[in-house]
């Protein structure tokens, strides 16, 4: 059974400085960025996967009922308790009435070779499952995923596969998915039936904002038109500033796609 414990910033400190250098795709120790954002504000839970074990941060909804649960992902050089945009979502959402579940998850330099990318990806896609499966123990049916950065390619095509049946929508923060240098994300963008949004930032990274207009052409394809794309005004990488106006288009967007009875069983 998975556990948790209390986390605080000295515990995290102490364990940090006891910590030997972590390997990049063994990262997801406590020490691995979670004491950076100062005191983590949940609770830490132990869980396992096909790659051993590793941690989240639960932030159970401040509202009752809750409207479900969700699972954040984040990108690579941050942490499951990142002040870029994981923290301020994880925090947000569970005062708007969502349980959070932020996953530690490894990281894989941008210039590192290509199989432990794909290594990277498949511990990803392992996490996230253990996850969801987490969430629904504790009978939180109605699910999303929001994913930043590199993380949003494996969960886009986890999402259009053969997702569970609780999985209700997928949220894309900061992507750098382009249709046109990774293998089967037109398929994923056109065959997924779950609603997804496209977010980032006005003066987000070249490559984001250059992948965002692709998977926009490609996605017009959907028959079903549950794919939205949405700019925040004036945000730069990161959302720095400006992570209120993103916790909001984020929420609002959630309440009419995703909300629902946290033990719905549609």
């Amino acid at each position: 059974m998975p556990r948790i414990i209390l986390a605080s910033t000295a515990l995290a400190m102490l364990i940090l400085s006891a910590a030997p250098q972590a390997e990049p795709l063994t990262s997801d120790r406590l020490a691995s960025g979670l004491p950076l954002s100062g005191e983590t504000q949940g609770e830490i839970v132990e869980l396992d996967a096909n790659d051993g074990g590793f941690i989240a941060i639960f932030q159970k909804s401040q509202r009752d009922p809750s409207h479900g649960g969700i699972i954040l992902l984040h990108d690579q050089g941050t942490s499951a308790n990142s002040l870029e945009l994981v923290r301020p979502l994880r925090l947000g959402l569970s005062q708007a009435g969502w349980d959070t579940l932020s996953l530690q998850l490894p990281s894989a330099p941008r210039d590192q070779i290509v199989a432990s990318s794909q290594s990277r990806r498949t511990i990803l896609l392992g996490r996230l499952q253990a996850g969801l499966a987490w969430l629904k123990a504790r009978k939180s049916l109605n699910q999303a995923i929001i994913a930043q950065g590199d993380s949003g390619e494996p969960a886009l095509k986890f999402a259009s596969e053969k997702p569970p049946r609780e999985l209700r929508a997928l949220v894309l923060v900061s992507s750098r998915i382009e249709p046109a240098k990774a293998d089967g994300v037109t398929d994923a963008l056109v065959g997924i039936r779950l609603p997804v949004l496209d977010i980032y930032a006005e003066r987000d990274h070249a490559t984001v904002l250059d992948a965002a207009q692709a998977r926009r052409h490609a996605a017009a394809g959907r028959k079903d038109k549950q794919y939205s794309q949405a700019e925040v005004p004036g945000a730069v990488p990161g959302f720095f500033g400006l992570e209120d106006s993103l916790l909001s288009r984020v929420r609002g967007w959630l309440a009419v796609n995703a909300k629902g009875d946290a033990t719905d069983t549609r």
